[in-house]
């Protein structure tokens, strides 16, 4: 288990304090998505499920990684690719617009000088490997154009690698062209995301990649068993590989009785990853913008995040690993990937 102070039960106001001296960063939100396809506008404050610029600002949120999902019932063979460039025109048009709250991040030493300017730094990543059109051109095409995160699978299995979600998943991992893609992504730097990858692809990654990956938004399948969810032998080979879970706010993943979700089911996973991966490999992904309008209560959107800061104090995490869990994990996570590329970020097109 891992060693925690005894539970500070001060209430909101040091996690208020402690939340807003941190580097706060989630993994994952589809909030570009919905932008784009038209649903809600991020620039403005709304009520539109749970993330916008105003409201990330108000909770504290100092980096947001912005998914770009390819719908594969959407979007055809041949559409994917360009969908995703007119995401990312998107949210460069939305940095222009919004100049004094938002840019976009290339490198992780981008995060605090956006951080220090008052700014929230952008990290745009491609949900899904069925984006790339089966092209290994367009991994070069992405990161040039600002892409810096990459999730292998999404539902749906593709040309690199086998889904969770496929009946033949867990026996199926990287094909050959995967293999290609994992060597490509680290050759130019980009974080590799094992979100929704079969748990064999999920090993075949770590044997193949020189750097450290994530997965960015998933939870513990020893307290919610279900195929997206790390298993406790995952959460291990993940933590000595010197990676990162982001541990997903979406009910369904965290409780049989996702109906009554809470903070409380979200920080359970916290505590199991810590205790079973260590506190290093342990952040934050709520998948905000992606489950519709049932979050967990207590985290009912993004403004909410410093009562999450709240609980990790009421359950004895220290204020060193609290700042681990909040950013700092996938900062250094960041830096490595970078790091190992030997290759400095190149401004996009």
């Amino acid at each position: 288990m891992t060693a925690r102070a005894e539970p500070i039960v001060s209430g909101i106001r040091p996690a208020f304090a402690l939340h807003h001296r941190s580097l706060v960063i989630d993994l994952h939100t589809d909030a570009l998505y919905e932008h784009v396809r038209g649903r809600k506008d991020i620039t403005q404050r709304s009520d539109v499920l749970q993330v916008d610029i105003p409201r990330l600002k108000q909770g504290g949120v100092n980096a947001q990684v912005f998914a770009i999902w390819t719908n594969p019932d959407l979007f055809k063979p041949g559409k994917r690719a360009t969908f995703v460039l007119k995401a990312i025109d998107a949210f460069k048009r939305i940095c222009r617009r919004c100049p004094e709250d938002i840019a976009l991040a290339l490198g992780p030493g981008d995060i605090r000088t956006i951080r220090a300017s008052g700014r929230i730094a952008g990290i745009l990543g491609v949900e899904g490997g069925h984006a790339l059109e089966g092209d290994l051109a367009n991994l070069d095409r992405f990161y040039r154009r600002g892409v810096r995160v990459l999730t292998l699978t999404w539902n749906n299995s593709n040309p690199f690698a086998r889904s969770c979600m496929s009946r033949d998943g867990p026996r199926r991992g990287l094909t050959r062209l995967g293999h290609e893609a994992v060597k490509r992504m680290n050759r130019l730097g980009i974080v590799i995301d094992l979100s929704h990858a079969s748990d064999r692809a999920f090993s075949d990654v770590l044997d193949t990649s020189t750097a450290p990956v994530i997965c960015s938004h998933s939870a513990c399948r020893a307290l919610r068993r279900f195929p997206r969810n790390l298993t406790d032998e995952q959460l291990k080979a993940l933590g000595q590989a010197r990676g990162v879970i982001g541990i997903v706010f979406l009910p369904y993943f965290l409780t049989r009785a996702y109906r009554k979700a809470t903070i409380e089911h979200v920080l359970n996973h916290i505590e199991h990853s810590a205790d079973i991966a260590g506190i290093n490999a342990v952040a934050i992904g709520s998948d905000f913008d992606g489950f519709g309008d049932s979050p967990p209560k207590g985290l009912e959107d993004v403004t909410r995040m410093p009562a999450f800061t709240e609980g990790l104090l009421r359950r004895g995490f220290s204020e060193p690993d609290i700042k681990k869990i909040l950013g700092e994990n996938f900062l250094r996570v960041w830096k490595e990937v970078t790091r190992k590329a030997g290759n400095p970020s190149r401004l996009p097109d």
